[in-house]
């Protein structure tokens, strides 16, 4: 095909599908460029949203900018693609020792404490799960149904022509003097959303990314026995309901094994981290890896290229896509359309 478009995305993962989204919305034309067949942690991700660094007990580094943005980027989506993916829940914490319980208390009175609920629940969730010190709960927390939300997206570009199925080239692609040529297609920019593939990517690989590895599996509880959809298990792994009496739980960070494959390894340590939670028996249905595209400074990586401003990338977005993706992939439209700065944590320039 000989097409003439605004933009090339190469990667419809999360942050591709989010900025092919994002421009199109604005009046440009995009051709979105993946490989189907290719795994990505965007397809296994559990897509959970939360505005709480359990670790510190401290606010998502900006969490009162991307909440908003997100409740309604999201809802709209829904709406252009027919599809629901993006579900509000209760994450629900069982306090470890009796000092996390007391810095939760504390943090109450502090501006985290917004995201905080203040009563303490001594339930068990009808004996599924331990809880001698009481469990609390984060507010504006829930996760988006990544499977559902990559697919619905591919299906309206497929629909509307902004598709094309392949395994991309490097070494087909021409920059030209203002503007890129890959086969028969032409466009003022080429963006790379490729996720952990960056690292193969000759016009970017020398970004700094620390990968890392993350399992999952996917369990079903002893008969009898269910969390209610709307709840999220958070203490050590995250147990997240899927539907049909199925739950993700996750996830380990292995920063030195990055092959994609699955490991008894990455199984035995999130065995031992949920036996902590369920007092109940439950079978495991699956077990799932994926890379993530993680940075050293833990910041996207958003840009233009040092010497060939035609190639762009819009990657980097790591644990925290789901919110991240959709707050800079408008900051990064205005960029791309009216030269408005990018934040100066994400632009790639901080690496020239």
């Amino acid at each position: 095909m000989n097409k003439k478009t605004d933009y090339i995305i190469v990667g419809q993962g999360l942050a591709g599908s989010i900025l092919a989204l994002t421009l199109l919305k604005r009046g440009k034309s995009v051709v979105v460029i993946d490989n189907a067949t290719q795994n990505t942690a965007s397809k296994i991700a559990a897509g959970l949203y939360n505005p709480v660094v359990f670790k510190r007990l401290v606010k998502s580094w900006l969490a009162d900018d991307l909440l908003p943005y997100m409740d309604k980027f999201y809802p709209e989506m829904e709406k252009q693609l027919g599809t629901k993916f993006y579900f509000s829940k209760r994450i629900l914490k069982p306090f470890a020792e009796e000092q996390e319980k007391i810095l939760w208390l504390k943090k109450i009175e502090e501006p985290i404490g917004k995201y905080l609920n203040s009563t303490i629940y001594t339930e068990d969730l009808n004996g599924i799960v331990y809880n001698p010190l009481g469990i609390s709960e984060v507010k504006h927390a829930g996760n988006l149904d990544a499977i559902k939300f990559l697919n619905s997206s591919k299906e309206y570009l497929v629909k509307n022509n902004f598709f094309s199925e392949e395994q991309f080239d490097y070494n087909a692609l021409v920059l030209n003097e203002n503007s890129v040529t890959y086969k028969e297609v032409s466009a003022d920019k080429i963006i790379f959303c490729e996720g952990q593939k960056a690292t193969e990517n000759p016009h970017f690989k020398w970004l700094p990314f620390k990968l890392t590895k993350g399992e999952i599996i996917t369990i079903k509880l002893a008969p009898g026995y269910s969390i209610p959809d709307e709840i999220v298990i958070n203490k050590a792994v995250f147990i997240l309901p899927i539907g049909n009496d199925m739950y993700k739980v996750g996830a380990t960070y292995e920063w030195n094994d990055l092959r994609e494959n699955i490991t008894e390894k990455g199984k035995l340590d999130l065995i031992e981290k949920l036996e902590k939670v369920l007092k109940i028996p439950y079978e495991i249905i699956q077990h799932q890896a994926g890379i993530r595209p993680t940075v050293n400074d833990r910041r996207p990586l958003i840009g233009l290229h040092p010497e060939h401003p035609q190639l762009a990338v819009f990657n980097g977005m790591g644990t925290k896509g789901v919110m991240l993706a959709p707050f800079f992939a408008n900051q990064f439209a205005d960029f791309l359309e009216n030269q408005s700065p990018l934040d100066k944590e994400v632009d790639i320039v901080r690496f020239f």
